[in-house]
């Protein structure tokens, strides 16, 4: 069974006579920079901390390669090229900071591009709906108790808040609706792993999950929810 699923939705053309839809990748976690390097080390046979130099000089010497208004080829990974974004005035410009912004962008290249070529995806149109089945303290191991500042689990179908997103998070919501975040360890798609910063009084808290379900950024974000205690 494919593990990568995706999403159908309609397509925004507006030439085409009939409705056309095109499919939405959905991605089951983000790996932290420690973990790719870590996972790198792991294929290649390098100290993680080999990699991450290597990416680190890599990065500069793109930097500095586009500075010069060049192209940069990374042999069968990809180009660099450098993009400009933002509308102008007229065809002179001018050029406005905060409006027109000069960008990089990877262009993948074989065999890269084509690593997953002979994949089938399973289509997942109608479950990208998130929802939370149980919330594991792991110090305690209570089920729907959060105590202090534990580290506890969120199980359930389509999480994956990506941490990185403001509007993607954790969160505790109080009777009186006072939304406290807790900081996210792990995410995927079955289970999230956080933890709040600073214990909170003891009562009944709404725990919320707000998610994309690892969809992109022009999707909306959706709400998990479920009763807990805090002790």
């Amino acid at each position: 069974m494919a593990k990568i699923k995706f999403i159908t939705v309609k397509g925004q053309g507006n030439l085409a006579q009939e409705p056309f839809y095109v499919g939405i990748p959905q991605h089951e976690r983000s790996l932290s920079l420690r973990e790719a390097y870590e996972l790198c080390a792991e294929h290649t046979g390098y100290r993680a901390t080999a990699v991450r130099a290597v990416f680190k000089a890599l990065a500069e010497f793109v930097r500095s390669n586009q500075a010069l208004g060049n192209i940069t080829y990374i042999d069968g990974v990809a180009s660099v090229r450098n993009y400009v974004r933002g509308a102008f005035e007229g065809l002179s410009g001018p050029w406005v900071k905060g409006v027109n912004l000069l960008v990089v962008n990877a262009v993948e290249m074989d065999p890269f591009k084509s690593l997953l070529a002979g994949m089938v995806p399973a289509n997942n149109t109608e479950g990208a709906k998130p929802a939370i089945n149980t919330v594991l303290d792991e110090t305690t191991r209570e089920y729907d108790v959060i105590t202090g500042t534990d580290l506890f689990s969120i199980a359930g179908s389509d999480l994956a808040p990506d941490a990185e997103k403001d509007d993607e998070y954790v969160a505790l919501v109080s009777k009186d609706g006072a939304e406290t975040r807790a900081a996210i360890e792990f995410s995927d798609l079955q289970n999230v792993k956080a933890r709040l910063g600073a214990a909170l009084p003891a009562g009944e808290y709404t725990l919320k999950v707000y998610t994309r379900s690892g969809l992109g950024d022009e999707f909306g974000v959706h709400v998990a929810t479920r009763k807990v205690a805090v002790a």
